[in-house]
């Protein structure tokens, strides 16, 4: 029960108590010996208090049904007005949810793109760093190459130079020794007193390099040549020698034929 309610209740009850009481006092004067009146009797007195006193009690219970049913009205718009407000802030706090849920879905799908870009740029530069690196090794590779090939090339040719000088060196050289054994045979000639026509003697000979004979062998053939070529080589003392170290290096234990 709502406090409109208990207050219509209180003053219903008053005013029935209020009506009891009228009754009572009306009661009590028409029961006492009065001189009637001219044109009044007691019964409508009566009658008449009482629906003055229901009248006012219908009364004061439509004014409390109307004020119940103002403050019910009062109380149904407040709780429409509070729950209008509740309402808006839920479509507001919706509203600004969404909003923020659209701005972070927004900067999450921004920030997704600058990571696949950035990627793709990672991705893009390491290619292009990968193939610049595989083109250099590639050019390396290649003038490693060219490079091997010409030194290659330099050194055949550098060989074939080398070769053909040391040939010709060679010849020069044996040029050189056929040139001093024929001068060593002439000298031993020279000392050679008897004749000899025919025979043959091989002999070898140590020389040092002032052509000094250090040391001299028969090895074969005619004994008699042989013993007056060894005597002409031990006469002679020294046989002519060539400064060049290689020709000496072919000279120093020579064997020497002696043929006439």
């Amino acid at each position: 029960m709502t406090q409109a309610d208990k207050s219509a209740l209180i003053k219903s009850l008053g005013l029935h108590l209020l009506l009891v009481i009228v009754l009572l006092i009306s009661v009590s004067f028409s029961s006492a010996p009065v001189m009637p009146l001219a044109n009044s009797t007691p019964a409508p007195v009566i009658k008449a208090t009482f629906i003055d006193a229901q009248a006012i009690y219908d009364q004061q219970q439509a004014k409390a049904r109307a004020k119940a049913q103002a403050e019910a009205q009062a109380r149904a718009e407040e709780q429409r007005k509070k729950k209008a407000a509740e309402d808006r802030k839920r479509r507001e706090a919706a509203a600004r949810k969404a909003r923020e849920e659209k701005a972070k879905a927004a900067a999450e799908a921004k920030r997704q793109s600058e990571l696949r870009r950035l990627a793709e740029q990672k991705a893009r530069e390491r290619k292009e760093r990968e193939a610049a690196e595989k083109a250099e090794a590639a050019q390396k590779a290649k003038e490693a190459k060219e490079r091997a090939e010409m030194e290659r090339i330099m050194q055949e040719q550098l060989a074939k130079e080398q070769a053909a000088m040391q040939q010709q060196r060679r010849q020069q050289v044996l040029s050189e020794v056929e040139r001093y054994q024929i001068m060593i045979q002439q000298t031993i000639m020279r000392y050679l007193n008897a004749d000899f026509k025919g025979k043959s003697c091989r002999l070898k000979l140590k020389l040092a390099t002032t052509g000094f004979v250090s040391q001299v062998n028969i090895v074969d053939g005619d004994p008699a040549l042989c013993r007056a070529a060894e005597s002409a080589v031990r006469r002679a003392e020294t046989l002519p020698m060539s400064d060049d170290p290689a020709v000496y290096e072919e000279l120093k234990d020579i064997d020497l034929k002696v043929e006439l």
